[in-house]
């Protein structure tokens, strides 16, 4: 759920007008904004907010105590146990609906793993008879496999959520308005594939300094990501040591996956092979990669049992395709110079064409016209086609089918291809065209779609008399459907 959906949500969970104490959920990545968008949300409502830092859980109770005091105007409370605390905080809501955030949550739950215990028994049949109210408390974090744990399973605060949001950036529509005015398409296309849709990275972690135009575009770079005095520089390696669930197992696999997943080797047989370790050993990390939201897997819309991988966001992208292998070479020599005659052609193959390659994917789940797909996009995805005998990769593919079709029977509606650094021409097309009758009947009538900054003109030709091409260049792919 993107920022404005995760807010216009928590604003109907706060407001509603639900007779007892109700338990809400809002966790995502670090620097997209969750901590701003509750902190309006609570100043609003006369609410009252709390962010936990790490320490032992005496620390954090005091720490509390004295917030908690000075919201009521009575001096400092003195808090014994998380149980106290939380009957305070719900106590908070016995005038009516009030927001109440623990941020940081994670932090509580290292250090007193039995919280949300507490906690569920506060807010189940006895705990809402002694402890009337509206409290709408939220409980945000960052550690994502940590935040989501505590309703999975047979976990104690199943059941007990009136609402779990995951925040996620903003996609690349949302982030090119950061821009302004100064937003060319192609413009935003090469930020977007640099720092994605964090809204930290587009303000506090560059000075609020953007390209002012395609020309300033590699001074920004260099300045404010591949500089090693840049924060950015460094944050990817932040990220994984700030999680809980990837700082206590071993940095150098985590480290080695990201990197060889950045630089192309996408399937579990091709990292096997990479890092010469058997697909078993890898399997608990790359789930574990996925849990805490660095890499996402991607199911084959048209072939059982044949993910791929990618990392989680163009940052991310960056980091381990840029500036982790170049690091020492970025440290010893002039950035400007490695980024010009070194790391531009690799920022173009191994950040800017994985990073519109999943930018079209977008596009055809969340904004273009049934009519353009030849129907509404069940399952959306890359996959592969057998062309004359060697398997081609197909970066996008639309099927159509209930969860319960298996992958091999559903109908495909459309596959595509998209081309970040080229023109793209008739050639693009006829691969096309091979790789839909490779799929056989159940493709016969698959739309081909090109996405691409640039059409030539005998394709764009062939794309006015034809009713199964659909061209989508950048103004289409961030304005139109």
């Amino acid at each position: 759920m993107n920022p404005t959906e995760s807010r216009e949500r928590l604003q109907a969970f706060i407001d509603s007008a639900v007779p007892r104490n109700t338990l809400g959920l809002l966790y995502g990545r670090r620097r997209i904004g969750k901590s701003t968008l509750l902190v309006s949300l609570v100043e609003a409502r006369q609410g009252f907010y709390w962010e936990a830092t790490r320490g032992e859980p005496a620390v954090q109770l005091a720490r509390l105590g004295e917030a908690l005091g000075a919201y009521l105007g009575v001096g400092r409370l003195s808090l014994d146990s998380w149980e106290e605390a939380l009957q305070r905080l719900l106590g908070l809501g016995a005038s009516g609906p009030l927001p109440v955030v623990l941020d940081e949550f994670g932090y509580v739950l290292e250090a007193g793993s039995t919280v949300d215990s507490v906690l569920a028994s506060l807010l189940g049949p006895g705990g809402r008879q002694a402890h009337p109210g509206q409290a709408r408390l939220i409980l945000c974090g960052s550690a994502v496999a940590m935040m989501a744990a505590l309703t999975e399973g047979e976990a104690a605060l199943r059941g007990r959520t009136g609402v779990e949001i995951v925040m996620q950036p903003n996609d690349y529509r949302e982030a090119a308005r950061a821009l302004g005015s100064r937003a060319a398409r192609d413009l935003a296309a090469r930020v977007f594939a640099v720092i994605g849709g964090v809204i930290g990275y587009a303000t506090d972690m560059v000075d609020h300094d953007l390209p002012s135009s395609l020309a300033d575009f590699d001074r920004w770079v260099v300045q404010r990501v591949l500089s090693s005095a840049a924060t950015l520089h460094h944050e990817a390696t932040t990220l994984m040591a700030e999680d809980p669930t990837l700082a206590a197992a071993r940095t150098t696999m985590h480290h080695s996956i990201l990197g060889a997943i950045a630089n192309g080797s996408v399937t579990a047989g091709t990292i096997s092979r990479k890092l010469k370790r058997p697909i078993s050993n890898l399997d608990p990390v790359l789930k574990r990669l996925i849990s805490a939201g660095f890499v996402v897997r991607h199911d084959d819309p048209a072939r059982a049992q044949r993910p791929t991988y990618a990392l989680a966001d163009p940052f991310l992208q960056f980091h381990f395709a840029i500036l982790e292998p170049h690091g020492a070479l970025l440290r010893g020599r002039d950035p400007f110079e490695v980024w010009e005659q070194r790391l531009r052609p690799s920022f173009n193959a191994r950040v800017r064409g994985p990073v519109f390659e999943e930018q079209a994917r977008v596009w055809v789940r969340r904004f273009a016209d049934p009519a353009t797909l030849g129907g509404f996009p069940d399952h959306t995805g890359p996959s592969s086609a057998t062309i004359d005998g060697t398997e081609c990769q197909l970066d996008i593919l639309v099927a159509a089918g209930g969860e319960g079709v298996p992958p091999s029977q559903r109908e495909v509606q459309a596959i595509g291809e998209a081309k970040v650094g080229e023109t793209v021409g008739t050639g693009h097309l006829r691969r096309l065209e091979r790789a839909r009758a490779s799929l056989g009947s159940r493709a016969a009538h698959a739309r081909l779609l090109l996405f691409a900054p640039d059409f030539d003109a005998d394709l764009r030709a062939d794309s006015r008399v034809r009713d199964d091409v659909e061209l989508v260049d950048l103004d289409r792919l961030y304005q139109g459907s």
